[in-house]
């Protein structure tokens, strides 16, 4: 039995978070994948290669989608969420997202992960999904509007892609890069 197993709530995590503070990185690739009838759907190989043995947790993540993150990367995230403003909406939203719906999940034998109920509904998912590697953290994403998001990311990147390259080779800074993007959606 691992410390996610063993202790429940924040506590349990920290203790973790000390015996495994090394970033998990180079999750990468892109897998269609079925849940079965138990929520059950199996990472690849590749993704339980780069987790070895992190405990993990699952949260909410953006459009709909789900993030599997090792806890030695969602630590930090969640130290600097935690310290903002309790008392404001974009604060407590921003906590409960974080905080409320995180859940510790845990690989079986054979690879696999149960994907709460919950999150299963906020996600919308269905039996065929799909699971992107995104560098620190895995998300899930019910396939059929995961296919709808590349075509409209497709367009967004076409008009950036310049300016990613720039900012990969140093040429621009990331203060640069964000403002030209805002600068960008503003004229669309």
């Amino acid at each position: 039995m691992n410390a996610v197993e063993s202790q429940t709530g924040v506590e349990g995590l920290q203790t973790i978070h000390s015996s495994e503070s090394a970033e998990v990185t180079m999750l990468i690739g892109t897998f269609d994948r079925k849940i079965d009838s138990k929520l059950r759907v199996g990472l690849p190989q590749q993704f339980r290669d780069c987790l070895g043995n992190h405990p993990l947790i699952m949260l909410r993540w953006l459009k709909r989608s789900l993030a599997i993150m090792p806890v030695c990367n969602w630590l930090p995230l969640a130290k600097r969420i935690a310290s903002l403003e309790l008392y404001t909406d974009a604060g407590l939203s921003a906590r409960h997202q974080l905080f409320a719906y995180a859940q510790p999940i845990n690989l079986d034998a054979e690879g696999r992960i149960v994907i709460p109920q919950d999150m299963v509904e906020y996600a919308r998912l269905e039996k065929n999904i799909m699971m992107l590697g995104d560098w620190d953290k895995i998300t899930i994403w019910n396939q059929s509007y995961y296919k709808d998001q590349v075509a409209l990311d497709d367009r967004a990147i076409t008009k950036q892609f310049p300016a990613v390259l720039q900012l990969a080779k140093g040429q621009k800074t990331i203060e640069a890069f964000e403002q030209e993007v805002r600068e960008n959606q503003g004229n669309e």
